[in-house]
């Protein structure tokens, strides 16, 4: 007489853990937008498309009125300085996906030492 003994990790077990992960997904996405949100005016991060240079997302940055604060540590990513709260939507208009909080990976990029 046999028994089949059921793995706790079988497919009935996974299909229960899919609202608890969606759930956790949830909480981090919103606690990721909180924390890279940018400030209305102030410096941000101004992040376009892997393919746009560095002089084409300068020229939008400022054509959208904000000032160039200086690069990041991708091409794609500005460092802006926005001093109204429309220059954000102004952006996303010109053609930039996003703009986000200038910290972690959209800070700006170290200097390099100068040889003399």
């Amino acid at each position: 007489m046999g028994s089949k003994s059921r793995s706790p990790w079988g497919s009935h077990a996974i299909v229960e853990l899919i609202p608890a992960l969606g759930l956790a997904l949830l909480a981090l996405g919103a606690g990721a937008a909180a924390g890279y949100a940018p400030p209305a005016t102030g410096q941000m991060a101004v992040v376009f498309a892997p393919w746009v240079s560095e002089g084409q997302a300068l020229r939008t940055v400022l054509d959208a009125g904000g000032k160039y604060v200086g690069p990041s540590r991708f091409n794609n990513i500005v460092i802006a300085y926005a001093l109204d709260a429309g220059f954000a939507a102004r952006a996303r208009t010109a053609g930039a996906w996003l703009t986000v909080a200038a910290q972690g990976l959209c800070s700006m990029a170290p200097r390099r030492p100068q040889v003399i």
